[in-house]
């Protein structure tokens, strides 16, 4: 009797009303000391509620189920049908929805739906993989930010292949610790991507110039990125790159001069089908014809054979010799010497790696130069510093010394002039000292017991030099 007033009513009750009715027969619904009769009329009257051209009022129903498990699945699935406003509340919270249904909302819904359900508090791996898989990158970062979704290596991989090249999401990736290698190194390819296109909307460069610059410079960037991989991690990384043609002439080169024989070594293995542990005993030592040999295998061109040798000699050669050199410098005396030795026949396929390492002969001499300028200004200061002091020293030592001369230069002529007027003021008393000195001047003065009378010289030095020093100052002042 209740539903069939409640349905008179809805039909001329204005929109307030009619919300506030939605969400008590929700809660009506939902509660557990109605009989399955009752749940049942307020199911129905709930249904009618779906085709309420209010949004608001849908809304409230969707607000109000929310993410119970007792919501009718056909109110939920319609609700997670409706528009914008009312979908993303139900897809985002109602766990009564199936992973099928989920599936098919992000292949074929808008993009607020796929990021509300990328938001939800659970998610299944089939879910999260479809996200991944299919859907706009703005739900793929939905649900990289949602710490309950479990991601494998495997969607982050596909996340990277497919929008590694927005900022965003590339960051997002590589601050997480479960990213793979694998996909690390595809990200630097996707990074050199995004600057390719940056350089080349703007104009900063020309297209073909852009392109090769940027793809050396990735080259290098990913050589450097397996340096610093696992051991295991380095053969899947050269596995996938052999697959992806990445792996070239001109690359493994590269990886030569900049020291990465390790790289270089997988690389040898995979392609010629040799143990690894062979092809390292091989480049450990200097065997040129099992080398030659290996070389052929890997199906690489025979006109660059003696470029290859001469680079892993001269690393090997290098390394072994105790000579202490700066890391940084190696490259830079690898490719020199490559450069100055190779006398060998040129064909177009030498010609592009002898212009590869004249290329790196300068990028190795321009680090090795910078570096040793780094070096240089952290010392810099200090040894400054030191030689300032020291000249500080010297100057004030000097200028003392010339002080000192002259304050010798000016007491030296005082005491002469004082001494002269002592002289000449006691001349007329000699008389009085005459005592003193003996009658003959070769005889002494002798005393009561036979010794010098030393007192009375003293006395009488002790008044003269009393009146020098007085004579001395007066003349000072």
């Amino acid at each position: 009797m209740v539903i069939e007033y409640f349905l008179e009513w809805i039909e001329t009750a204005p929109v307030a009303k009619r919300v506030e009715a939605a969400s008590a027969l929700v809660r009506a619904y939902l509660r557990n000391d109605i009989s399955n009769e009752e749940r049942e009329d307020v199911e129905a009257a709930l249904t009618t509620l779906l085709e309420d051209p209010a949004p608001s009022v849908r809304v409230a129903l969707a607000q109000t189920f929310g993410a119970r498990k007792q919501s009718p699945r056909h109110i939920i699935s319609a609700l997670a049908s409706d528009t914008l406003d009312v979908s993303i509340i139900a897809l985002s919270q109602s766990p009564v929805l199936h992973d099928m249904e989920l599936i098919e909302f992000i292949e074929t819904s808008e993009v607020d739906n796929q990021i509300a359900i990328a938001c939800r508090p659970w998610l299944s791996e089939k879910v999260v993989t479809s996200i991944c898989n299919s859907a706009h990158q703005d739900a793929c970062m939905a649900v990289l930010m949602n710490s309950v979704a479990i991601v494998t290596q495997d969607n982050l991989h596909t996340i990277a292949q497919r929008f590694g090249t927005i900022t965003d999401i590339r960051l997002m990736l590589l601050n997480r610790n479960d990213l793979a290698a694998e996909t690390r190194l595809i990200l630097i390819d996707k990074l050199g991507e995004a600057l390719y296109g940056l350089v080349s909307s703007k104009g900063w460069m020309q297209v073909g110039r852009a392109k090769k610059v940027i793809n050396e410079a990735c080259d290098k960037a990913s050589i450097a990125f397996v340096a610093t991989a696992s051991n295991e991690d380095v053969t899947h990384l050269v596995r996938n790159m052999i697959e992806s043609g990445k792996i070239t002439v001109s690359y493994l080169l590269r990886a030569v001069c900049m020291g990465n024989i390790t790289l270089v070594a997988r690389a040898f293995s995979e392609l010629s089908g040799v143990k690894f542990t062979r092809v390292e005993a091989i480049l450990t030592k200097d065997r040129k014809s099992a080398f030659k040999a290996l070389y052929d295998r890997a199906g690489l061109p025979k006109s660059a054979f003696i470029i290859f040798h001469t680079a892993i000699s001269s690393w090997r050669r290098i390394l072994s010799s105790g000579i202490s050199v700066n890391h940084a410098r190696l490259p830079y005396l690898v490719t020199r010497e490559v450069l100055e030795s190779y006398t060998g026949q040129k064909d177009h396929v030498v010609d592009d790696l002898i212009l590869l390492l004249r290329k790196l002969s300068a990028e190795t001499a321009r680090e090795s130069s910078r570096i040793k300028a780094a070096e240089i200004a952290s010392r810099a200061p200090v040894e400054v510093a030191e030689a300032h002091i020291q000249s500080d020293v010297e100057e004030a030592v000097a200028l003392e010394e010339i002080r000192l001369e002259e304050i010798q230069t000016v007491t030296d002529a005082l005491v002469a002039e004082a001494s002269l007027e002592v002289l000449s003021n006691t001349e007329p008393d000699l008389a009085e000292v005459q005592p003193i000195m003996p009658s003959n001047p070769s005889v002494p003065s002798v005393g009561i017991h036979g010794f010098v009378d030393a007192e009375v010289i003293h006395d009488d030095y002790i008044n003269v030099s009393q009146a020098i020093m007085n004579s001395a100052m007066a003349k000072a002042a």
